[in-house]
């Protein structure tokens, strides 16, 4: 079986572990994974892969995109603006959404995954898990899979362990969990 993994540096590898070392080892995935790529951009990097006669017996989508959004967003704000975040949850909606409707009418079997935890001092978790909810809301409106990485991780970090190289970038034992979350979907 071949899937498409699209999404940012989480999918693609480069900067530590990726769950597709370990789907590798049953299924055949297509990195389609970008580092520091948004939502926006996956968007516009699925179009293409769903109109491209090379992919188009492939299946099986895994869409693993959105925390660069809120790095790239709201790390660095000094002060937190409820009225530019809550623009920005309306906007990710309708663009995930999108994303969703781009492989409903396709006729792709789908699994999302949700935004992971993260390993900074003072990042807002908050932001995480609400974000969560709508790629699961929306996930579930559309009959696609959802995974919560963030909770498996958090689950983890209560053990003491350490889920990432830098704040962001899996370590090895959060590249295992995703790998295992999603080889139960499949």
């Amino acid at each position: 079986m071949k899937i498409i993994c699209i999404g940012d540096s989480l999918t693609n590898g480069n900067i530590g572990y990726t769950y597709r070392n370990y789907l590798n080892e049953k299924y055949e995935t297509i990195n389609k994974g970008i580092d520091g790529d948004t939502t926006e951009g996956v968007a516009f990097r699925l179009k293409r892969c769903l109109s491209d006669k090379r992919y188009q017996d492939i299946n099986t989508y895994i869409l693993f995109v959105g925390i660069n959004d809120l790095i790239f967003s709201f790390s660095g704000f000094s002060s937190f603006d409820e009225e530019i975040y809550k623009k920005s949850q309306k906007d990710f909606k309708n663009l995930y959404e999108s994303m969703l409707i781009d492989l409903k009418n396709n006729d792709k079997k789908v699994i999302t995954v949700g935004l992971p935890y993260v390993e900074f001092p003072d990042f807002n978790q908050n932001l995480i898990v609400s974000r969560n909810d709508i790629i699961k809301n929306s996930a579930n409106a559309f009959g696609f899979s959802y995974i919560d990485i963030y909770y498996l991780q958090k689950e983890e970090a209560k053990k003491g362990t350490k889920l990432t190289l830098d704040g962001v970038h899996f370590a090895e034992i959060s590249a295992k969990l995703l790998a295992d979350s999603i080889i139960e979907k499949l």
